[in-house]
């Protein structure tokens, strides 16, 4: 009997201590503290020559060849007096942008959490506009590759490909509907507006609105924006993922796009 009480007694030494030396690992060498980007990037010269170097993308190209959903009738709306952008177009300048997801994510055994970070940079899209807002006449989208997100950690991205399902749906594409707080013009200074429309992700369509800061290189008429917005995963019909029931994620995610659009 004592033999199996002192074996009994071990196995739980054993327990506790593996448990201990997961959540050591996890806050020493997994664990990661990534905040949200708070403005919009500076436009280097490897993006200036880029916007230079490529051509104007198809409308309808989204990443991986499959046409982008058309655009939902709506009017658009303005922040306060007319815009001199009547009729200007930009593209997305590609391969200089990036997405990526803010996950806070914890140990099962310990209440400290962490950020996890995944990114692309596979991102594609146009604006349309017209001197109140948006050109209700043509499409104004973007499109983001989601198979090729990636983080510090394979188990992680393992994980976050299953939830999302990216075999079945490889992008994620957002369509806008309205936009409030466009300026008369864009300059070096920043300037926030407000991006609704409809985001098709894993299957589903739901309405978003993004905090969009906009700013103007000083050099070029190259235009750095950075979108922001969150959602729940249940909004989307994604199951939270979690790394072998150790590490999970919370319900709400958040999603940043940096974009640099040329003129098209």
């Amino acid at each position: 009997m004592f033999f199996l009480r002192s074996l009994l007694g071990r196995l739980v030494l054993l327990s506790v201590l593996a448990v201990a030396a997961a959540g050591a690992g996890w806050y020493f060498f997994i664990r990661e503290d990534n905040k949200a980007q708070q403005v919009a990037a500076d436009v280097t010269d490897d993006v200036r020559r880029a916007a230079a170097a490529s051509p104007s993308p198809a409308a309808s190209a989204a990443p991986g060849g499959s046409p982008a959903p058309s655009a939902p009738a709506a009017s658009t709306g303005a922040g306060g007096g007319l815009s001199s952008l009547r009729g200007a177009s930009y593209r997305v300048v590609e391969g200089q942008g990036s997405a990526w997801y803010l996950a806070p994510e914890k140990l099962a055994s310990l209440p400290t959490t962490s950020v996890a970070k995944g990114t692309t940079k596979e991102v594609r899209g146009e604006f349309h506009f017209t001197a109140e807002g948006l050109d209700p006449a043509r499409k104004t989208t973007f499109t983001v590759g989601l198979a090729s997100i990636a983080s510090d950690q394979s188990r992680r991205d393992s994980r976050m490909h299953q939830a999302l399902e990216t075999q079945k749906f490889p992008t994620a594409t957002f369509t806008a509907t309205r936009l409030v707080g466009l300026p008369a013009e864009f300059t070096a200074q920043e300037v926030e507006m407000q991006l609704t429309g409809i985001l098709d992700l894993h299957g589903v369509q739901k309405e978003v609105t993004w905090k969009v800061q906009v700013k103007k290189d000083a050099a070029t008429n190259i235009l750095s924006g950075l979108a922001t917005t969150e959602f729940k995963y249940s909004d989307f019909g994604i199951t939270k993922p979690d790394i072998a029931g150790f590490v999970t994620v919370e319900e709400n995610v958040q999603l940043q796009v940096q974009l640099f659009v040329a003129p098209a």
